[in-house]
């Protein structure tokens, strides 16, 4: 029966043994039968025909025919071991015949595979059934490939078949110096297929496991040399798992292409990563010891070198006895620098000693798999091995660092007891940081109640936008201090009309809030009267009865009535109405003084008629205020530009767009005084 590594992915078993060679599984016992019978069990279990087949040297076109006369022809093995480098008998080409009969109860269908060195045409009673790669005594024009796939014929139960392979191998030896051939294996479609799937499955699960591990442990250390520069063992460690995320790579790719001759580049690299491990590995070592990087390392380096042009110049996979005898030699280096720093009394050295032990154990299990004494996966030991040295690499470091902390802590506690001898001494200093605490302390009674002052003209803000029928509101306010002079209410009269009020406190800060307050007051008792400007003259009244020259404060009313907005103004910045039909700005503007600083006052009335899809925006000073870095104020007229190119929009998307193009002019300078902004649409 064919093995699962022989078979759909034998290039990988041949080229993921990094520590010693994956030879292919031995042959089957020869026997000299000329027809092989293929029963039910061969559904199930596919199996290798490693009986000999008639081999013909030489490309004889007419070799494919059934009726041919093989009878003179030699049996062979199909790997060709038994050829070896006769280059009469094996001249780079030739043709393999094998008959076959099914049982009368096997069914039509049967897949077959080829792990091969070359490339092969396989011909079924004369008919060309499948090709893997490009056949050809040519070497410019032939192509080896290691197929990734089974092929399917249809063969008729009881009826002998000739099977005729056409096989070529003139480009070189991938494999090994003694497999130059092929091997052909039947069985059925679906057991090749669930078994080739399986195989790649667990190998990918594996290898990405590998993979990302040793990704993040370089990672980690790259990023700890980054913190650290000094630590330059943080970077060998780093460069050390790099190296063995290099060979899984490699090794993932050759197992990966159909190609053999970038199969035999990927395993180059893997090669090039296991020395390059081995290498840092000793620096990684040599560096924690504190031990000098004399000629020993550089004669070390030099035949690693060496033995990677020798792999970089190779034509064969497992032609690599060089790479190991160095990596195993290194390895050697390594226990035997480990003894010398426990000799020395190195804290902790034992802990590199046992990991670099465990790799050793790794090669040794490899070594008796490679001899058949034990059955385990190759990889698993190497990876094993790798990451235990690794992981004790990562101890090692953390372990120190615990040390240097622990010592850290050894003086800290000195002085502290120094410390606290000279108490008396440092009194004064003390006592000032009492008074800081102080100061602290009564800034933050401050704070907190700035805090509740916020709290509580937020709470005088209406809140949610009234309903109405004709309109849609949005608003927004941003205070320049924890207070803000700005403020905005409406109410609902009698009559079923809506009131809105936008006001703006002179100044800011606690002050300000203290008008808000007074004003939200004076407005619910008289927002129920029928003119708006006796709305504005009796909160101007209750504003001067404050006997304060600063409690003054511009307003704007707008009642709200069927399409129509009835506006009366005290010292506030234009109405802005936006025309849908014209897209164009008109501002209204009705001249008068702030609420509270001149006693008499007649406060100007305005009628506005606004149609469907017409907008228009209610503004306090602030954004008008708004200064670039440069000093530079946003001004009116670039605020009425501003709301000219979104007034298109709902009136809570129109506020959040002039936001963003406010900031956008500022920069991130502080804001100079409050900003308000209501957008109202008309609707239907």
């Amino acid at each position: 029966m064919i093995s699962r590594r022989k078979f759909w992915l034998s290039g990988i078993a041949v080229l993921v043994a990094i520590l010693g060679s994956l030879p292919l599984s031995a042959q089957e016992p020869v026997e000299r039968q000329e027809v092989v019978v293929i029963d039910d069990t061969y559904l199930d279990s596919p199996r290798t025909l490693s009986l000999p087949w008639h081999y013909s040297p030489g490309d004889n076109p007419e070799s494919a025919a059934p009726d041919l006369d093989d009878s003179g022809w030699m049996l062979v093995l199909p790997s060709l071991t038994e050829i070896g480098e006769d280059a009469e008998l094996w001249p780079g080409i030739g043709w393999f015949r094998r008959r076959f009969r099914a049982t009368e109860q096997f069914g039509t269908a049967l897949g077959i595979y080829v792990a091969q060195a070359g490339a092969s045409e396989v011909y079924l009673d004369g008919q060309l059934v499948a090709e893997f790669g490009t056949v050809s005594d040519d070497p410019s024009v032939e192509r080896t490939h290691l197929p990734q796939y089974a092929a399917s014929i249809t063969i008729q139960p009881g009826v002998e078949h000739v099977l005729a392979i056409r096989y070529s191998n003139v480009t070189g030896n991938v494999f090994r110096r003694d497999f130059r051939g092929f091997e052909f294996s039947l069985g059925g479609m679906e057991a090749l297929s669930a078994m080739g799937i399986q195989i790649i499955r667990q190998y990918t699960a594996f290898m990405s496991f590998a993979i990302g591990l040793f990704s993040a442990f370089a990672v980690l250390h790259l990023l700890l040399f980054a913190f650290q520069p000094k630590l330059t063992e943080n970077l060998y460690l780093a460069i050390f798992a790099g190296s063995m995320v290099g060979l899984l790579l490699g090794e993932t790719q050759a197992g990966a292409v159909s190609d053999l001759a970038n199969a035999l580049v990927f395993f180059k690299w893997s090669v090039t990563g296991a020395v390059m491990m081995a290498l840092f590995a000793l620096l990684v070592e040599l560096k924690v010891f504190k031990r000098r990087i004399g000629p020993f390392f550089f004669v070390l380096a030099a035949i690693g070198l060496a033995v990677l042009v020798g792999v970089w110049t190779q034509t064969a996979i497992a032609n690599y006895a060089p790479a190991v005898i160095f990596i195993v030699l290194v390895l050697l280096a390594t226990i035997w620098q480990a003894i010398l720093a426990m000799v020395d009394g190195v804290p902790d050295a034992w802990v590199i000693g046992l990991g670099f032990l465990v790799m050793a154990l790794s090669i040794f299990a490899t070594i008796l798999r490679e001899l058949g004494w034990l059955e385990i996966s190759h990889w698993l030991t190497a990876v094993v091995g790798v990451g235990a040295v690794a992981l004790a690499f990562s101890v090692f470091l953390t372990r120190r660092v615990a040390r240097t902390n622990r010592q850290l802590e050894s003086k800290l506690a000195e002085i502290a007891d120094l410390t606290q001898k000279t108490i008396e001494q440092e009194r004064w200093a003390a006592r000032e940081e009492a008074e800081r605490r102080v100061l602290e302390a009564d800034n933050a009674r401050k704070t907190a109640e700035l805090e509740e002052a916020r709290q509580l003209q937020l709470a005088m803000l209406p809140h949610s936008v009234p309903e109405l029928d004709h309109f849609d509101l949005a608003f927004h306010m941003s205070t320049a201090n924890e207070v803000g002079g700005d403020y905005y209410d409406f109410s609902t009269n009698g009559d079923g009309s809506c009131t809105l009020v936008v006001g703006d406190a002179t100044g800011h800060g606690l002050h300000a809030g203290m008008v808000v307050g007074a004003a939200k007051s004076l407005f619910q008792t008289c927002s129920h009267e029928a003119r708006l400007a006796t709305v504005l003259e009796r909160i101007a009244m209750g504003l001067a009865a404050m006997h304060r020259r600063e409690a003054s404060m511009a307003m704007l009313l707008v009642r709200f009535n069927a399409h129509r907005l009835h506006i009366a103004s005290a010292g506030m910045p234009p109405l802005l109405i936006w025309r849908s039909a014209s897209r164009e700005i008109d501002e209204i503007l009705l001249p008068s003084v702030p609420l509270g600083t001149l006693s008499r006052t007649e406060y100007k009335e305005a009628d506005i008629d606004l149609q469907q899809g017409d907008a228009a925006l209610i503004m306090t000073d602030g954004l008008a205020e708004v200064t670039n870095p440069d000093g530079d104020l946003l001004g009116y007229e670039r605020a009425a530009e501003l709301f000219a190119e979104v007034a298109h929009l709902a009136p809570s998307d129109a506020i959040d767009r002039l936001l963003e193009l406010a900031a956008e002019y500022h920069a991130g300078t502080p804001l100079q005084d409050d900003m308000t902004l209501v957008v109202l649409r008309a609707r239907s």
